[in-house]
């Protein structure tokens, strides 16, 4: 039986061309983003057992695999540009699907990650019933998040402040805010417990203008005008030989009742 689908959201649409438009960005930046000698994507990995049968959710151009994994793995993502780029970066077991309908058995992998995406999946209960449905018994789910300003600097929410001045924003939303901010109240409706919820500051070197506009690239805006972009890109360029603080959120997660195979 096909499964009845709901009709694009706006923020479905947007992200379709953000992603064809711009492949890669989000990992660009972020890899070159550090905290203690690490990238995010590092912070990640220190979660998922070695050898674990990992499945790689909304993967992108599969930087876990340039942050050094070298286990089993299976990439997911929706969208052609990025899987173009998950191959150049070695992803050999890619797979076109969306995070509500995975072509995979029951119990399938031992390990789930999900690196900048749960904010945005969407309907997110299917992605998670899905994600559920697919994990071994024993096994466990790591995410990488946007996180809050708590491990900020002052100069680093200053420089955010101007840069949502200039983008007329109070604040950077995604589709899933209310139910990733619950977390654990979100996933228990699907079998699952969060054990570990860490918050972290990245620093991006803006070692240039070309540096300072990619970040505003790498920025979901959607409804943002072109002239907004350019103002927020001039508001960057002042950053130059400097760096901005990236505050990002990593949860482990493991079904209710289980051990983790750590």
């Amino acid at each position: 039986m096909t499964r009845s689908r709901h009709d694009p959201t706006p923020w479905r649409t947007y992200l379709s061309a953000f992603h064809e438009e711009r492949p890669g960005i989000t990992e660009e930046i972020l890899a070159a983003s550090k905290s203690a000698g690490q990238n995010p994507y590092e912070w990640l990995l220190e979660l998922i057992p070695q050898g674990a049968n990992l499945l790689d959710l909304a993967c992108g151009s599969a930087p876990l695999l340039r942050a050094g994994w070298t286990g089993p793995w299976v990439g997911v993502d929706r969208s052609p540009a990025e899987l173009d780029g998950a191959r150049a970066n070695g992803g050999h077991s890619v797979v076109a699907a969306e995070a509500d309908d995975l072509p995979f058995d029951d119990r399938s992998f031992a390990a789930v990650a999900c690196s900048m995406a749960l904010m945005l999946l969407d309907p997110l209960d299917d992605c998670l019933a899905e994600l559920a449905r697919v994990l071994a018994p024993g096994g466990i789910v790591a995410v990488l998040l946007p996180g809050g300003p708590g491990p900020l600097t002052g100069k680093d929410i200053w420089r955010w402040g101007r840069l949502l001045v200039a983008l007329r924003r109070t604040r950077f939303e995604y589709p899933n805010d209310r139910s990733v901010h619950h977390l654990d109240e979100t996933v228990r409706r699907h079998g699952l417990a969060v054990l570990t919820d860490d918050h972290r500051r990245f620093a991006y070197p803006v070692a240039s203008r070309d540096a300072a506009n990619r970040f505003v690239d790498s920025l979901y805006l959607p409804g943002v005008q072109p002239a907004r972009a350019r103002a927020a890109g001039r508001v960057a360029d002042l950053w130059v030989g400097c760096e901005i603080g990236i505050p990002l959120r990593r949860v482990l997660m493991a079904a209710v009742g289980g051990v983790p195979r750590c």
